[in-house]
């Protein structure tokens, strides 16, 4: 926050102040590469002239005109050394004035129901809702990064992720409004299979998702529409990955996010995390644990340690592929994070950043590393790499209340923010469980940890790719 260098980075503070700080900070950085050539060009006049007069004076004459020059070139470069002053004084201004107007969100904005888009409901009476396509990219991800609600799992790049990793068909939606903008969006995916039926999510492996509107009831409306194609397509239920509760749709709450509000410097998050915590991170020292993160270069080890830690759950593993598709995506804010012992990968994790929450989807250690604190080791890594990244959160990722993962997050200083899944079932009927917690699974999850790593992942990706 006291950083007021020049030029700014405004990416690195995108995820803490709005567009119109943004755009004047935008503004004082041009305003700076114009000044830094100006004084660039008057310091090398500056030089010449110098040089100029000294070899007047080895002649012993006096070169009136470049002494003149030079005056006035030194007036300039004071001048435009003040007006640089002047900028820096501005970049405060600018910090200071979003500091005061806004108080600091208390949980990432996809979890906020306050909604500022709501005051253009008026214009939400008549829309038109299509499906789109890759042509409507750049459009659906303006409106996804500026919707104070939206999450990194809203952006276009991930349905063809989806589409490139497992064939799924996507059904991505779009309301338009009378001036022919968006005006909202919802992304869903089908998944037909033989092995676990037909339906749709609003989106699979990923936590969050859900329609975006400018009105609740333009959401309504593109629920609406979707459920009518998930009908037509004899699916039997759509499944909404909501993060706010709605009227009208059975849901389950069983599930929670865990999120943590990141300090401004690793020193005070070294105090907030208690004695408990930092005794099970020193005990990690000893045994001389390296930390990196990166991105492709890391996937091999990442998918070592993912895919072992996998198979000891009893879970199939993703493909290694669909990790990679996702690296490969430039345009996402993403990297992987390792933990080494003795050259060997034993702990992993992998991050998006987006608006300014570090979220990690996915993160494993290896059982034998657990002797050496790995895992503690990790996230109080992966939580300063956060701080570092001037990140206000972090999302632990969801669990279940009073489970173990729940109880570990917790100790780190998370809390719980309660998940809303919303399900439309063409028969009505009980709540779909397709999840490791379904009794009916226990026998092959049993089986699925005795198999050799090898045979995992050739049998894992194919059936994984069919579950939410």
């Amino acid at each position: 926050m006291n950083d007021l260098s020049l030029p700014v980075d405004v990416k690195a503070w995108a995820g803490r102040l709005g567009p119109d700080a943004l755009d004047q900070l935008q503004s004082i950085n041009s305003r700076y590469t114009d000044m830094k050539q100006q004084l660039k060009r008057l310091n090398t006049d500056k030089g010449k002239l110098s040089r100029r007069i000294g070899e007047a004076k080895k002649n012993n004459t006096k070169d009136e005109q470049a002494i003149a020059e030079i005056k006035g070139i030194s007036a300039s470069i004071k001048q435009l050394n003040g007006e640089v002053s002047s900028l820096k004084s501005a970049v405060a201004a600018v910090l200071a004035e979003t500091a005061a107007s806004n108080v600091a969100p208390s949980l990432p904005g996809h979890f906020l129901t306050a909604d500022s888009h709501a005051a253009e409901s008026s214009a939400s009476a008549t829309v038109n809702i299509v499906q789109v396509d890759a042509a409507m990219l750049e459009a659906w991800n303006q409106y996804v990064d500026t919707h104070p609600r939206s999450c990194v799992y809203h952006r276009y790049e991930f349905r063809e992720i989806i589409e490139q990793s497992f064939g799924h068909s996507c059904l991505y939606l779009a309301a338009y409004n009378q001036q022919r903008t968006i005006c909202g969006i919802l992304p869903v995916v089908q998944i037909n299979s033989r092995i676990f039926g037909n339906y749709f999510v609003s989106i699979p492996m990923f936590n969050y998702a859900g329609p975006l509107a400018d009105s609740e009831q333009i959401e309504s409306q593109l629920i609406e529409h979707a459920c009518t194609v998930v009908a037509q397509r004899g699916a039997s239920h759509l499944e909404l990955r909501d993060t706010k509760t709605r009227q009208n749709y059975q849901q389950k709450t069983s599930k929670f996010a865990m999120v943590r509000p990141l300090p401004q410097t690793a020193e005070q998050l070294w105090d907030e995390i208690g004695a408990k915590v930092r005794a099970q991170i020193k005990r990690a020292d000893p045994h001389q644990l390296q930390f990196s993160s990166g991105g492709l270069e890391l996937l091999s080890d990442f998918y070592r340690v993912f895919s072992i830690n996998m198979r000891d759950l009893g879970t199939p593993v993703y493909g290694k592929e669909f990790f990679k598709n996702i690296l490969e995506k430039t345009s996402l804010n993403h990297q992987i994070a390792v933990v080494y012992h003795c050259g060997k990968p034993v702990s992993c994790g992998f991050l998006f950043n987006y608006k300014g929450t570090m979220d990690i989807p996915w993160a494993s250690t290896l059982r034998s590393a657990n002797l050496l604190n790995a895992n503690m080791f990790m996230y109080w890594n992966i939580l300063k790499l956060s701080i570092d990244a001037k990140c206000q959160f972090f999302d632990f990722g969801r669990s279940t209340k009073d489970a173990g993962t729940f109880k570990f997050k917790k100790q780190w200083g998370a809390e719980p923010v309660p998940l809303f899944w919303h399900y439309w079932l063409k028969n009505g009927g009980e709540l779909p469980e397709l999840n490791p917690n379904n009794p009916k699974y226990r026998l092959v999850i049993s089986a699925w940890q005795r198999f050799p790593i090898w045979l995992t992942k050739i049998l894992g990706p194919p059936l994984v790719k069919n579950l939410p």
